[in-house]
């Protein structure tokens, strides 16, 4: 196949999926208390928050917002979890107190809102992480105050277990934040319960598989070993994100089902598994010479698996700095023929 066609449908579907981008994913302390509460830098943008819920206990996040901002704010659980959540919104900007749960502090001079939490008949799927989620409150309303605002979740009949929060509406990223999100995915899946193993299994799996097939491909006459076995590793590492990806939307749908945003999450499917396999492909070939197309197929690679956060970051780099770096090397044919 030409490699400008297959360029051009990778990057098609990395910025397909893109728009799948929403909260940033974040993991709070010690935030048990008013005094503690987990302070949210940007009510506007888009988080969310894995926390968990011990029994009797209550988690705060604080929020600062000026006269007219909106204040988005709600609860979920993964669709193993076993309690509703529900938040208790408070400030000294609200003229109401209602009465609220023994186990939540209402600082003084703050007014207290309680948003009951109600358990939706069926999951919502997230094609982005991809997971499964029960969304028990969901609030968008305008402030009337500029001021401080103080949230707290809670398990009703002391129940336990992980609880989420998301707040704000803007979807937007620090480059910190983006580069981690392939870190913070993995956490978010040992949060809902699973056992590392699963988590853990498609990079163990297809790092084997390389290893495997590197050492029945491999050969004595070799040259530049050190590319090849590092583009080797960069495809095992994007290969493994496709895998993973299309394991964990399997066990989101086994649970609700399939549905539309299913479609989303083939994209971070997809695309890793071509860019891991074309790399894998290419760096195990008899012959191989990093001529412009080689390069430049590589660098396509390289963004289009940084866009869908495949490799940790490590499968990127190692093909951008391959396809950026290195210039025509003449050993070989070279891997452009696989690409015609």
């Amino acid at each position: 196949m030409d490699a400008t066609r297959i360029a051009i449908v990778v990057l098609a579907l990395a910025f397909v999926a893109t728009p799948a981008l929403a909260h940033v994913p974040a993991f709070p302390g010690d935030n048990t208390s008013p005094e503690r509460a987990l302070v949210v830098p940007d009510a506007a943008k888009s988080w969310s928050f894995y926390d968990r819920l011990e029994r009797g206990q209550a988690k705060y996040y604080r929020v600062t917002l000026e006269d007219g901002q909106r204040l988005r704010f709600g609860a979920f659980t993964p669709s193993g979890g076993e309690f509703t959540p529900s938040v208790v919104l408070m400030s000294e900007s609200l003229n109401r107190t209602d009465r609220v749960p023994s186990g939540v502090s209402v600082p003084e001079g703050m007014g207290a809102v309680v948003f009951e939490g109600e358990r939706p008949d069926a999951a919502t799927y997230e094609p982005f992480t991809p997971s499964a989620n029960y969304h028990t409150v969901s609030v968008d309303r305008a402030v009337e105050e500029d001021g401080v605002y103080l949230l707290a979740v809670y398990a009703p009949r002391n129940a336990s277990g992980p609880v989420g929060v998301t707040i704000g509406y803007e979807e937007e990223f620090s480059p910190t934040e983006y580069l981690t999100v392939p870190f913070d995915l993995v956490r978010v899946h040992l949060w809902e319960g699973q056992h590392p193993l699963v988590v853990a299994g498609p990079w163990l799996v297809t790092l084997v598989g390389g290893a495997a097939l590197l050492r029945v491909r491999r050969r004595d006459g070799w040259t530049r070993p050190v590319i090849r076995y590092g583009l080797i590793g960069a495809g095992t590492l994007v290969l493994g994100t496709g895998v993973s990806a299309l394991v964990q939307m399997g066990i989101a749908l086994s649970s609700i089902g399939p549905t539309a945003g299913m479609l989303v999450t083939a994209a971070f499917v997809a695309v890793p598994a071509v860019c891991g396999a074309w790399v894998l492909r290419c760096a195990l070939r008899d012959d191989l010479v990093l001529g412009v197309r080689t390069r430049s197929s590589l660098a396509v690679a390289g963004v289009a698996s940084l866009v869908t956060w495949a490799g940790f970051i490590v499968g990127p780099a190692v093909m951008l700095f391959v396809a950026l770096v290195f210039g025509k090397a003449a050993f070989g044919r070279g891997c452009e023929t696989v690409l015609r």
